[in-house]
C-alpha cells in the first residue's frame, strides 16, 4: 500500500488527503465497534476525497462482508487489489467472500494468491483447505490443513469450534473439522466429528470414507473396512480410495 509519507501533495490536495485519513481512522473505529453504517459512511467519504485510497476500499469491503453484502465487499476488495496488487489481506478477504457465495474455485485462487504474497499465512491455508473440502478435493484439503496447523497449531480447534457454535446443525462443518483433526493425527477426535456429521447426514459417503481412514490409522481394521464398504455403497467413486 502507498504510505502517506510517499506522497507530496500541496494546498487543497494535502487537506483532502488529511481529511481522507481522518475519515478512514474514524471509520476503522466504528468498524471495531460493529457500527457498520457509520463505518461505511466514513470509508465512502475517505474514498470521495481520495479515490486512490486502497485501504479505504479494503476497509469498506470488510464492513460490507461483515453485514452480508458480499457482492459489494467483492467489488471493494477488487478495487483495493487493482490499486495495490501486493495486498495479501484483500486477496484473503475476497476469498472469504467468494467462499461464502459457494464460488470455491475463485476462493481458492484468491487464497492461493494470498499465500504467494504471505507464505506464513496459516489462516489462508486453513480456509483454502475448507474450500477444497467443500469441493470434495480431500487430499488437497488435508495437505492445506496440515500446513495451517504446522504454522499455527491452535488454529484448527479455535476456528472450527467457533464455526460449529455458529452453525451447530451443519454436517459439512463437522466433516471438515474431522478432516482437520485427522490431518493433525488426532484420530479419536476426528472420529467423534465424523460420527456427528453422519448423524446429521447419513447419506454422505465421503464422511464414511474419511472415518474409515481414521479407524484404519488407529488399527481398527474391521471398522475401517465396514465404513469404506458403506462409503462405496453410497458413492461408488470412493471404492478405490483406501
Amino acid at each position: 500500500m502507498v504510505e502517506f509519507s510517499e506522497l507530496e501533495p500541496t494546498g487543497a490536495q494535502s487537506q483532502d488527503l488529511g481529511d481522507a485519513a481522518a475519515y478512514l481512522n474514524r471509520g476503522r473505529d466504528h468498524l471495531s465497534k460493529e457500527e457498520y453504517a457509520l463505518a461505511i459512511a466514513d470509508f465512502s467519504a475517505a474514498i470521495a476525497l481520495n479515490p486512490d485510497f486502497d485501504f479505504a476500499y479494503y476497509s469498506r469491503g470488510c464492513a460490507y462482508l461483515d453485514i452480508g453484502e458480499t457482492d459489494l465487499a467483492i467489488a471493494d476488495f477488487s478495487q483495493a487489489i487493482a490499486l495495490d496488487p501486493e495486498d495479501d489481506f484483500a486477496y484473503y478477504d475476497r476469498g472469504v467472500a467468494y467462499s461464502s457465495k459457494g464460488e470455491y474455485d475463485l476462493a481458492i485462487a484468491d487464497f492461493s494468491q494470498a499465500i504467494a504474497l504471505e507464505p506464513d499465512d496459516a489462516l489462508a491455508y486453513f480456509d483454502r483447505g475448507v474450500a477444497y473440502a467443500l469441493k470434495g478435493e480431500y487430499d488437497l484439503a488435508i495437505a492445506d490443513f496440515g500446513q495451517a496447523i504446522a504454522l499455527n497449531p491452535d488454529l484448527s480447534i479455535a476456528d472450527h469450534s467457533q464455526s460449529i457454535a455458529l452453525n451447530p446443525v451443519d454436517a459439512d462443518t463437522y466433516h471438515n473439522r474431522g478432516l482437520v483433526h485427522a490431518s493433525a493425527e488426532k484420530y479419536a477426535l476426528a472420529i467423534a466429528c465424523f460420527n456427528q456429521a453422519i448423524l446429521l447426514n447419513p447419506n454422505d459417503g465421503s464422511t464414511y470414507n474419511a472415518r474409515g481412514q481414521a479407524y484404519r490409522a488407529l488399527g481398527n481394521v474391521a471398522q475401517a473396512d465396514a465404513d469404506e464398504e458403506r462409503a462405496a455403497e453410497l458413492n461408488p467413486e470412493l471404492h478405490n480410495r483406501r
